[in-house]
Protein backbone atom coordinates (compact mmCIF):
# COMPACT_ATOMS: atom_id res chain seq x y z
CA UNK A 1 0.00 0.00 0.00
CA UNK A 2 2.86 2.37 0.77
CA UNK A 3 4.12 2.12 -2.83
CA UNK A 4 0.92 3.70 -4.11
CA UNK A 5 1.67 6.90 -2.23
CA UNK A 6 5.32 7.17 -3.29
CA UNK A 7 4.18 9.61 -5.96
CA UNK A 8 4.70 12.98 -4.20
CA UNK A 9 1.52 14.64 -5.47
CA UNK A 10 -0.79 11.66 -4.82
CA UNK A 11 -2.63 12.04 -1.53
CA UNK A 12 -5.68 9.92 -2.29
CA UNK A 13 -6.42 7.19 -4.82
CA UNK A 14 -9.91 7.23 -6.36
CA UNK A 15 -10.27 3.47 -6.75
CA UNK A 16 -8.14 0.51 -5.79
CA UNK A 17 -8.96 -2.96 -7.14
CA UNK A 18 -7.95 -6.35 -5.80
CA UNK A 19 -7.16 -8.40 -8.89
CA UNK A 20 -8.34 -11.98 -9.32
CA UNK A 21 -9.11 -14.25 -6.37
CA UNK A 22 -6.10 -15.85 -4.73
CA UNK A 23 -4.44 -16.50 -1.39
CA UNK A 24 -4.72 -13.91 1.37
CA UNK A 25 -7.48 -11.97 -0.39
CA UNK A 26 -9.34 -11.16 2.81
CA UNK A 27 -6.14 -9.95 4.44
CA UNK A 28 -5.26 -7.80 1.41
CA UNK A 29 -8.80 -6.40 1.21
CA UNK A 30 -8.75 -5.52 4.91
CA UNK A 31 -5.59 -3.46 4.26
CA UNK A 32 -7.53 -1.72 1.49
CA UNK A 33 -10.44 -1.13 3.92
CA UNK A 34 -8.00 0.44 6.36
CA UNK A 35 -6.75 2.75 3.59
CA UNK A 36 -10.37 3.84 2.96
CA UNK A 37 -10.89 4.58 6.67
CA UNK A 38 -7.64 6.59 6.68
CA UNK A 39 -8.79 8.62 3.68
CA UNK A 40 -5.98 7.36 1.45
CA UNK A 41 -8.35 5.57 -0.93
CA UNK A 42 -11.83 6.76 -1.86
CA UNK A 43 -13.28 3.44 -3.11
CA UNK A 44 -12.24 -0.19 -3.32
CA UNK A 45 -13.33 -3.01 -5.57
CA UNK A 46 -12.48 -6.31 -7.19
CA UNK A 47 -11.37 -7.45 -10.62
CA UNK A 48 -12.17 -10.84 -12.18
CA UNK A 49 -14.43 -12.13 -9.40
CA UNK A 50 -17.44 -14.33 -10.04
CA UNK A 51 -20.44 -15.63 -8.09
CA UNK A 52 -18.80 -18.42 -6.07
CA UNK A 53 -15.80 -16.30 -5.12
CA UNK A 54 -18.00 -13.38 -4.13
CA UNK A 55 -20.32 -15.56 -2.04
CA UNK A 56 -17.35 -16.83 -0.05
CA UNK A 57 -15.48 -13.51 0.13
CA UNK A 58 -18.08 -10.83 0.88
CA UNK A 59 -19.23 -12.09 4.30
CA UNK A 60 -15.62 -11.78 5.48
CA UNK A 61 -15.17 -8.07 4.70
CA UNK A 62 -16.68 -4.87 6.07
CA UNK A 63 -16.80 -2.53 3.07
CA UNK A 64 -18.84 -3.72 0.10
CA UNK A 65 -16.83 -3.31 -3.11
CA UNK A 66 -17.87 -0.24 -5.06
CA UNK A 67 -17.16 -2.04 -8.31
CA UNK A 68 -16.42 -5.47 -9.76
CA UNK A 69 -14.50 -5.32 -13.02
CA UNK A 70 -14.84 -8.40 -15.25
CA UNK A 71 -14.31 -9.23 -18.89
CA UNK A 72 -17.68 -8.62 -20.54
CA UNK A 73 -18.50 -8.41 -24.23
CA UNK A 74 -20.75 -10.25 -26.71
CA UNK A 75 -18.35 -13.22 -26.80
CA UNK A 76 -18.08 -13.38 -22.99
CA UNK A 77 -21.49 -12.29 -21.79
CA UNK A 78 -21.59 -13.12 -18.07
CA UNK A 79 -25.39 -13.31 -18.12
CA UNK A 80 -25.57 -14.87 -14.63
CA UNK A 81 -22.74 -12.89 -13.05
CA UNK A 82 -23.89 -9.39 -14.00
CA UNK A 83 -27.35 -9.52 -12.38
CA UNK A 84 -25.90 -11.22 -9.29
CA UNK A 85 -23.32 -8.47 -8.75
CA UNK A 86 -25.89 -5.76 -9.48
CA UNK A 87 -28.31 -7.35 -6.97
CA UNK A 88 -25.67 -6.67 -4.31
CA UNK A 89 -25.67 -2.97 -5.18
CA UNK A 90 -22.23 -3.23 -6.76
CA UNK A 91 -21.36 -1.53 -10.05
CA UNK A 92 -20.25 -3.88 -12.83
CA UNK A 93 -17.50 -2.63 -15.10
CA UNK A 94 -16.59 -4.44 -18.30
CA UNK A 95 -13.00 -4.52 -19.41
CA UNK A 96 -12.11 -5.58 -22.92
CA UNK A 97 -15.51 -4.43 -24.26
CA UNK A 98 -14.32 -5.11 -27.82
CA UNK A 99 -13.11 -8.63 -27.12
CA UNK A 100 -9.43 -8.20 -26.30
CA UNK A 101 -7.17 -11.22 -25.99
CA UNK A 102 -7.05 -11.67 -29.74
CA UNK A 103 -10.80 -11.33 -30.40
CA UNK A 104 -11.05 -7.59 -31.10
CA UNK A 105 -10.65 -7.83 -34.89
CA UNK A 106 -13.03 -10.78 -35.02
CA UNK A 107 -15.66 -9.07 -32.89
CA UNK A 108 -15.46 -5.77 -34.78
CA UNK A 109 -16.08 -7.69 -38.02
CA UNK A 110 -18.87 -9.89 -36.63
CA UNK A 111 -21.64 -10.08 -39.27
CA UNK A 112 -24.51 -10.20 -36.79
CA UNK A 113 -23.31 -7.15 -34.88
CA UNK A 114 -22.51 -5.37 -38.18
CA UNK A 115 -26.09 -5.95 -39.37
CA UNK A 116 -27.45 -4.41 -36.16
CA UNK A 117 -25.00 -1.50 -36.50
CA UNK A 118 -26.08 -0.83 -40.07
CA UNK A 119 -29.74 -0.74 -39.03
CA UNK A 120 -28.93 2.00 -36.50
CA UNK A 121 -26.41 3.82 -38.72
CA UNK A 122 -23.77 3.19 -36.08
CA UNK A 123 -20.43 1.42 -35.95
CA UNK A 124 -19.98 -2.09 -34.59
CA UNK A 125 -18.01 -0.58 -31.70
CA UNK A 126 -20.93 1.70 -30.84
CA UNK A 127 -23.37 -1.22 -30.85
CA UNK A 128 -21.10 -3.22 -28.52
CA UNK A 129 -20.80 -0.28 -26.12
CA UNK A 130 -24.58 0.27 -26.25
CA UNK A 131 -25.14 -3.47 -25.62
CA UNK A 132 -23.07 -3.18 -22.44
CA UNK A 133 -24.81 0.02 -21.39
CA UNK A 134 -28.24 -1.60 -21.73
CA UNK A 135 -27.03 -4.49 -19.57
CA UNK A 136 -26.14 -1.91 -16.90
CA UNK A 137 -22.41 -2.47 -17.41
CA UNK A 138 -20.03 0.47 -17.20
CA UNK A 139 -17.38 0.32 -19.92
CA UNK A 140 -14.27 2.37 -20.44
CA UNK A 141 -13.01 1.58 -23.93
CA UNK A 142 -9.40 2.46 -24.53
CA UNK A 143 -8.22 4.30 -27.60
CA UNK A 144 -5.54 6.78 -28.57
CA UNK A 145 -7.37 7.62 -31.80
CA UNK A 146 -9.34 10.90 -31.37
CA UNK A 147 -11.98 9.78 -33.90
CA UNK A 148 -12.58 6.51 -32.01
CA UNK A 149 -12.71 8.35 -28.68
CA UNK A 150 -15.39 10.68 -30.07
CA UNK A 151 -17.30 7.79 -31.65
CA UNK A 152 -17.28 5.92 -28.35
CA UNK A 153 -19.20 8.78 -26.71
CA UNK A 154 -21.96 8.76 -29.34
CA UNK A 155 -23.98 5.84 -27.98
CA UNK A 156 -26.80 7.64 -26.19
CA UNK A 157 -28.93 8.55 -29.19
CA UNK A 158 -30.13 5.04 -30.01
CA UNK A 159 -31.38 1.96 -28.19
CA UNK A 160 -31.11 -1.69 -29.09
CA UNK A 161 -34.45 -3.47 -29.21
CA UNK A 162 -35.21 -6.48 -27.04
CA UNK A 163 -34.82 -8.63 -30.15
CA UNK A 164 -31.41 -7.11 -30.91
CA UNK A 165 -30.29 -7.58 -27.31
CA UNK A 166 -31.32 -11.24 -27.52
CA UNK A 167 -29.99 -11.78 -31.05
CA UNK A 168 -27.99 -14.93 -31.47
CA UNK A 169 -24.38 -14.17 -32.23
CA UNK A 170 -22.19 -16.74 -33.94
CA UNK A 171 -18.85 -16.94 -32.23
CA UNK A 172 -15.87 -18.48 -33.93
CA UNK A 173 -13.00 -19.46 -31.67
CA UNK A 174 -10.13 -21.63 -32.82
CA UNK A 175 -12.03 -22.96 -35.82
CA UNK A 176 -15.14 -24.03 -33.90
CA UNK A 177 -18.46 -22.25 -34.00
CA UNK A 178 -20.60 -21.70 -30.96
CA UNK A 179 -23.86 -19.80 -30.79
CA UNK A 180 -24.44 -17.60 -27.79
CA UNK A 181 -27.73 -15.95 -26.99
CA UNK A 182 -27.70 -12.50 -25.48
CA UNK A 183 -30.38 -12.25 -22.82
CA UNK A 184 -30.99 -9.28 -20.54
CA UNK A 185 -33.89 -7.60 -18.90
CA UNK A 186 -34.34 -4.13 -20.36
CA UNK A 187 -33.67 -1.26 -17.98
Amino acid sequence: MQEIFFVPYLTQADLLLLHHPGENDVKAYKVMEKAVKQGKVRSIGLSNWYIEELQEFLPQVTITPALVQNEIHPYYQENDVIPYIQSLGIVVQGWYPFGGRGYTKEMLSNKTIAKIAKAHKKSVAQVILRWNLQKGVVVIPGSSNPDHIQENTEIYDFKLSSKEMKHRIEVTRGGSVAVESVSISER
